[in-house]
């Protein structure tokens, strides 16, 4: 035993020796990680002039080439990554610390077996690109060479940022179509379906909105709803998404578990609704097969790519409007308007030869004049529009759209790149939330891979979106809060990220070769489960769409499950829970590379308790109706920046999350705040529960000096004084909602930084007010405040910048609401809904002189409105069940009539 133990000792005594020999080489692998990293840097950099050339040149030898090289680099990517990944768990809160990792001078001994196996790694790899610099002869050709435009015009960021295209807001050369359209849609004996045919590109979309838009079509019917949703989409998809305008439309607050209720509701308005991008005949007809019938008079538009042979076999009657490609004369107008600003001098000296190349390059269709247009803008000088030219000749064997998007992609830079690929990721044509792509650009790096001098991430990522728009590549909807992406230029985008190995997209996870994916997009519209075996061990970023039952779904099938026998209820609840359980997303363990998941529908029961070890997260969005908890090891996500649990249930997360240092954005529907919360580079609380415990002194909003958005629910006497005081030192806050019992009179200067202010619950007058400055938020929204015609007065008097005003549910409390003076001088839309003891509205003739829109919905006292013709600029006047004022405007005044759209309660009665 003694010699055993001898033995074993003077083993340990070699291994000691051994160590203290390799720990200086041990030692230089921090060094080498950062040496390997610049390597990186600059092989990542040779691939994007390569893909330039093979995206120009289409060839196939250069991708095979390729490959191993690409290959190469991510193994570079994966070592880095491991390495810090291995020093936080020998290190626990390194990471956090100023410098990070590669700043310490020594190591822990426990870090040993990962240094010396990460030193062979690295010593590998560096010998395998050396080889491959050596053997491969694409290295040594030159990128302007490869890519062939030796001297072309390649902008930087910086130069791209500073223009602005011209936004055309008409649609040129569709005057007959819409026309025809409108026509059809306003005969009351007309055809039940409209076809929009064309080609993709061809402005289908553009003219269905111009129609959608037309006030004459809006006065016509009750509800006007616009359903674009994802192919392969789930039938009561667009029943929901109906729905949902006609509730937004109407005001009406009814919620209907049954969609058989619904469709009842629906079938008593005079319905317009306008399916876009129905390619899919099955798809298309299974739509149409669901959708309700509407009162007499309801219309169906369908915009397509479908044949018309195919038309003619689904739809037996209706109006076909087949939109054709852009004749010269409208080509040249649509160019003069987009060139109207700062290029108009180069355009101008030479408009009969660009106008001719600009139509012969791009055929009259619409799409390609719109990203050639943007392409041209950026252009200062006559040699560089000749230029594109010349090079667009060279990729006559492509199709016309692509060709125009290949010398774009081409041209961009790095960061533009980036933030143009990521949408790939995104479904095409449907709208999307620029906060929420910012934040998802921020989480994967995308800024800091551009010099940003003194700017911030948003300036940089503002700038990224304003050139996407006015190259064409994207288009700003919903008041500019929002984008889109057209099909085709989103087929562009998921080839490239493919090719590239940028982004994977797929509509399940039986993914061939899953082991080599790096971003991962998954949209599944029929399954709500992810039923998954395969790992991803080299997986950065999973974004999913499902397609998860609803709260309302859930009340719909629990309905119909009361029919059931006790024996068949009992089965059904097994298989559904058993269901549930399978989405517990244990896959994710196998790949601890993780920057992004980004979830949204899937039914998802319970996080793996894993998911702390996953220590380069940095975005975490699980928007599911079944989750009610997270694991206790999220606190230990050191790097996230971004949670976002809307949709669901999670009320607490564990304490210790509260003080991650880069925790930037939480957005909830209701989730505690403690005392000891010290998130101080919070930007996005959302949904934040007030507690009576906060005090002036401990409140953990005042540690948040950098908010710029704050939602905050249960609002009482007790808590209201230290949310008050702390929302006074928010020197950033430009976005701010309170619900409660009682909120702060909020009338301070203090508060000047403001614009968006929605305030639901009782407002508690203040003595007095700091009355130096005015408050420059735009809009207000007011719910259940109680505000006499004073304190009304007295609270607005401080917002003299304001653009829209919404009194809601009980907001006001007098049957006379007066508008006057100048504190409405820029109000542009006013809105009143449910104030039950509004008798009588009275605008002064100087007030509101700027007004557009009125919209009055469920006001049932209402008798008088007065002064609305003196609003000059008044285009639209939307008031619910008056039929007594509208006849009396009717016969008073014809020209302030037809902007009244007058819609009436019969529809909206409940289901009987």
């Amino acid at each position: 035993m003694d010699t055993t133990i001898l033995t074993v000792l003077n083993k340990i005594g070699e291994i000691g020796r051994f160590a203290v020999g390799e720990y200086q080489s041990l030692q230089d692998v921090g060094r080498q990680v950062e040496d390997l990293r610049s390597a990186l840097e600059i092989w990542m950099a040779w691939i994007q002039k390569m893909d330039e050339g093979n995206v120009t040149k289409h060839d196939e030898l250069v991708s095979v080439q390729m490959k191993p090289i690409r290959g190469a680099v991510f193994k570079a990517e994966d070592i880095v990554d491991e390495y810090f990944q291995g020093v936080y768990y020998s290190r626990p809160g390194l990471e956090s610390r100023e410098g990070g990792c590669s700043c310490v001078p020594c190591f822990p001994l426990s870090e040993v077996p990962l240094r010396y196996a990460l030193r062979g790694q690295i010593q590998e790899l560096l010998v395998r690109l050396e080889e491959l610099k050596k053997g491969d002869s694409l290295f040594d050709m030159q990128p302007t060479q490869a890519n062939n435009i030796e001297g072309f015009d390649k902008p930087t960021m910086g130069t791209l940022a500073v223009q602005q295209l011209r936004r055309i807001e008409d649609v040129i050369g569709f005057d007959d179509y819409i026309k025809d359209i409108t026509s059809e849609l306003l005969n009351n004996e007309g055809k039940r379906a409209t076809i929009v045919l064309g080609e993709s590109g061809i402005g289908k979309t553009a003219a269905a909105r111009a129609v959608l838009q037309d006030w004459d079509v809006q006065r016509h019917f009750d509800v006007c709803a616009w359903a674009c949703l994802p192919p392969k989409s789930r039938v009561d998809r667009y029943l929901d998404r109906i729905w949902e305008q006609a509730q937004e439309q109407t005001h009406c607050e009814c919620d209907f578990p049954r969609r058989e209720d619904v469709k009842q509701v629906l079938d008593k308005m005079k319905l317009l609704v306008v399916l876009d991008g129905m390619d899919d005949k099955d798809e298309l007809m299974e739509v149409l097969r669901e959708l309700p019938d509407g009162a007499n008079g309801s219309r169906v538009v369908v915009t397509t790519q479908l044949l018309r042979e195919e038309i003619e076999q689904l739809i037996p009657d209706y109006l076909l409007v087949e939109i054709k490609c852009l004749k010269p004369t409208h080509c040249e107008e649509f160019v003069d308007r987009m060139f109207s600003g700062r290029c108009s001098d180069v355009y101008k000296r030479n408009k009969k030869d660009f106008d001719d190349k600009i139509y012969s390059i791009s055929r009259g269709l619409p799409l390609g004049i719109v990203l050639l247009g943007g392409l041209l803008y950026f252009k200062d000088h006559e040699k560089q529009w000749n230029d594109v030219f010349e090079q667009l000749k060279s990729y006559e064997g492509m199709r016309l759209i692509k060709r125009i998007l290949t010398l774009s992609y081409v041209t961009m830079p790095t960061i533009l790149k980036l933030c143009f690929l990521y949408f790939a990721s995104m479904p095409p044509n449907v709208h999307l939330d620029l906060k929420k792509l910012h934040r998802l650009w921020c989480a994967e790096g995308i800024p800091d891979s551009e010099i940003r001098d003194a700017l911030t991430e948003k300036l940089v990522l503002d700038r990224c979106v304003r050139v996407l728009v006015s190259l064409g590549l994207v288009q700003r909807v919903d008041a500019d809060t929002k984008v889109c992406i057209h099909r085709s230029v989103h087929s562009f985008a998921n080839h490239i990220a493919h090719e590239t190995g940028f982004m994977e997209s797929h509509s399940r996870f039986n993914i061939y070769d899953a082991s080599t994916v790096r971003r991962l997009s998954v949209r599944n519209y029929d399954d709500r489960l992810v039923r998954m075996e395969t790992a991803f061990p080299k997986l950065r970023t999973l974004v999913g769409d499902f397609a998860e039952d609803s709260v309302d779904d859930v009340a719909h099938n629990a309905s119909h499950s009361q029919a059931e026998t006790t024996k068949g209820m009992k089965q059904s609840f097994l298989l559904k829970k058993q269901g549930l359980q399978q989405s517990r997303l244990r896959f994710l363990c196998q790949s601890k590379f993780l920057r992004v998941v980004d979830l949204h529908g899937v039914q998802l029961v319970k996080l793996p308790d894993s998911i702390g070890d996953m220590v380069h997260l940095r975005y975490l969005g699980l928007r599911s109706c079944c989750l009610k908890d997270l694991p206790q090891s999220v606190a230990k996500l050191l790097n996230l920046e971004t949670l976002d649990v809307t949709d669901n249930e999670v009320n607490k997360i564990a304490t210790e999350f509260w003080k991650i240092d880069k925790l930037k954005h939480v957005l909830a529907q209701k989730i505690s705040l403690p005392v000891s919360a010290a998130s101080t580079e919070l930007q996005t609380l959302q949904g934040v529960i007030l507690s009576s415990e906060w005090t002036q002194q401990n409140c953990p909003l005042n540690k948040m000096s950098k908010l710029f958005s704050l939602t905050v629910v249960g609002a009482t006497a007790s808590n209201v004084g230290p949310l008050a005081k702390a929302l006074e030192e928010k020197r950033e806050l430009h976005q701010l909602k309170i619900q409660g019992d009682c909120i702060p009179l909020l009338s301070s200067s203090r508060y000047r930084p403001l614009q968006y202010l929605e305030l639901d619950g009782k407002i508690l007058s203040q003595s007095s007010s700091d009355s130096r400055h005015p408050i420059t938020a735009s809009r207000i929204v007011l719910k259940s405040s109680c505000m006499s015609q004073k304190l009304l007065d007295t609270f607005l008097s401080k917002y003299q910048y304001l653009n829209e005003l919404e009194l809601l549910g009980k907001s006001f409390s007098e049957p006379k609401l007066l508008l006057g003076g100048q504190g409405f001088a820029r109000l542009t839309k006013l809105k009143l809904r449910n104030l039950e003891v509004l008798e009588e509205l009275v605008m002064e003739e100087s007030a509101l002189p700027k007004l557009v829109t009125l919209e009055i919905f469920g006001c049932p006292n209402m008798k008088t409105i007065q002064g609305l013709k003196y609003s000059q600029e008044l285009k639209i006047a939307v008031l619910f069940d008056m039929p007594d004022i509208v006849a009396q405007i009717e016969a008073e005044d014809n020209k302030l009539y037809k902007k009244i759209k007058h819609a009436r309660s019969a529809a909206w009665a409940s289901p009987t």
